[in-house]
C-alpha cells in the first residue's frame, strides 16, 4: 500500500510540477509579447521623428470630409466621425485566443481576431476618434486589452501613444478635432499581479500627463464651463463651439465607469480637468453629462439625446459582425462618434468593407441635425 501511495504521490507531483512549468512558460511567453510590443513602439516613435524632421507634407484634411472645413456655421456636435474600436489592439497570439476559448468562450475568442494599424496610419487615413483601454502597471499607464492573454498592442506605453498623437497633430494643424475615449480598466487583474487599481493620485497624474503633453492643443471642459453652471447645463443651454474654431484640437473623454466620481472630485467645477467625463444614456441627470456612451444604436433615443446638444458615441458593428441594419440605425440616429472594427485601410483579408458614414468620407456633416 505504501508503495502504491508513493507512486500516486509521485504522479500527482509530476502533474502539478508540469502544470506549474507550463503556467510559468505561458507567463514568460505573454510577457515577451508585451516587451516586444514596447520595443516596436519605441522604434516606431523614432521613425516618426525622422519622418517629421524631414520635409513633411501634411495630409489633405479636406479630402476626408464632405463639407467645407472653413464653414463657420457647423458646430462640433453637428458632424459625424468614424472611430475605431480598441484602436490600439493587435491580433495577438493563437495561444491567447485558445486560452480565452477554453476558459471563457470561443465566441469571445473569435470576436478578438482583429488588428488595428498604428495610430498614425489611422490618422493618415482619416480616422479622428480613438478608443484606448488604460491600465495602471508598476507605476506606469499602459494600453492593453486583456492582461497576458490578449495584451498585444501597437501603443502599449500610454505616454508614447500621447506623443504619437501630439506629433501628428502638430504637423497637421488644421485637422478635425481628434476625440479620444479613455476607458480605465481593472478587470482580469489576477492575470497580472503587477497591475493595480486607479486611485485619486493616479487620476491626478493622468490628468497632468494629458495637459502637459497637449498644452493649448487640448480642448477641455474648462473651455466651455460657465461660472454658476454645471458642465451639463453649459452644454445643454449654450451648445458646442463652431467646428472651424476647434481645428487642430484634441479632446479626451473619460468612459463611464467606477472612476467617474473619483475623477470629478479632482475639480467639481470642471475648470481644470483634462477630460470630459462621459455618462451612459441611463445616467444623464447629473452635473457632468456632455458626452454620452450608448453602444446600441437606438434611433429615437439617440436622436433625443443629440437634440439636447449631447455628443453620443455608438457602435456601427459589434463582435466583427457586419450588420447592415445596425449600420443604418447608427447613421439614422445622428450619433456623432461612430465606432467600428472596419476602419479605413483595415487588416481584414476576407472583406474590403469599410464602415464609411458616406462613401470614402470618414467625417460628414450630421444630416440629422441640419434638417
Amino acid at each position: 500500500m505504501r508503495r502504491i501511495a508513493k507512486k500516486i504521490a509521485l504522479a500527482i507531483a509530476l502533474v502539478v510540477g508540469s502544470l506549474l512549468l507550463i503556467l510559468a512558460g505561458l507567463v514568460i511567453y505573454f510577457n515577451l509579447i508585451r516587451a516586444a510590443d514596447i520595443n516596436k513602439q519605441m522604434e516606431h516613435m523614432a521613425a516618426l521623428h525622422l519622418i517629421y524632421d524631414e520635409d513633411y507634407t501634411p495630409v489633405d484634411e479636406q479630402k476626408f470630409v464632405n463639407f467645407d472645413l472653413k464653414d463657420s456655421s457647423l458646430r462640433l456636435n453637428e458632424i459625424q466621425i468614424l472611430a475605431t474600436h480598441n484602436s490600439y489592439k493587435k491580433l495577438g497570439s493563437p495561444i491567447g485566443k485558445l486560452l480565452i476559448g477554453l476558459f471563457h468562450s470561443f465566441d469571445e475568442a473569435n470576436a478578438l481576431k482583429y488588428h488595428n494599424n498604428s495610430l498614425t496610419e489611422q490618422l493618415n487615413h482619416g480616422v479622428r476618434s480613438f478608443e484606448l483601454d488604460l491600465r495602471f502597471r508598476k507605476g506606469d499607464f499602459e494600453v492593453i486589452h486583456v492582461p497576458l492573454v490578449d495584451n498585444s498592442s501597437t501603443a502599449p506605453k500610454f505616454n508614447l501613444a500621447l506623443d504619437e498623437i501630439r506629433l501628428w497633430s502638430s504637423h497637421n494643424p488644421d485637422h478635425i478635432p481628434i476625440m479620444i475615449l479613455l476607458e480605465l480598466k481593472d478587470d482580469f487583474m489576477f492575470l497580472d499581479p503587477a497591475l493595480s487599481d486607479f486611485t485619486q493620485l493616479e487620476l491626478s497624474r493622468l490628468d497632468g500627463l494629458i495637459k502637459e503633453t497637449f498644452g493649448d492643443k487640448l480642448f477641455a471642459p474648462g473651455d466651455i464651463a460657465i461660472p454658476g453652471y454645471s458642465l451639463n447645463q453649459a452644454v445643454r443651454e449654450n451648445g458646442w463651439p463652431p467646428l472651424n474654431e476647434l481645428l487642430g484640437k484634441v479632446i479626451f473623454i473619460l468612459h463611464p465607469g467606477k472612476y467617474t466620481d473619483m475623477y470629478i472630485s479632482l475639480d467639481p467645477g470642471f475648470a481644470t480637468l483634462a477630460m470630459f467625463p462621459a455618462a451612459s444614456n441611463t445616467d444623464i441627470d447629473n452635473s457632468y453629462a456632455s458626452f454620452i456612451v450608448h453602444n446600441d444604436p437606438q434611433v429615437d433615443l439617440i436622436r433625443r439625446l443629440i437634440s439636447d446638444n449631447y455628443i453620443v458615441r455608438t457602435r456601427l458593428d459589434s463582435n466583427l459582425n457586419i450588420d447592415e441594419a445596425r449600420f443604418r440605425n447608427g447613421m439614422a440616429s445622428g450619433a456623432q462618434i461612430l465606432t467600428t472594427d472596419y476602419g479605413p485601410n483595415h487588416n481584414f483579408k476576407h472583406t474590403d468593407y469599410v464602415a464609411y458614414p458616406e462613401k470614402d468620407y470618414p467625417v460628414i456633416a450630421n444630416s440629422c441635425m441640419l434638417d
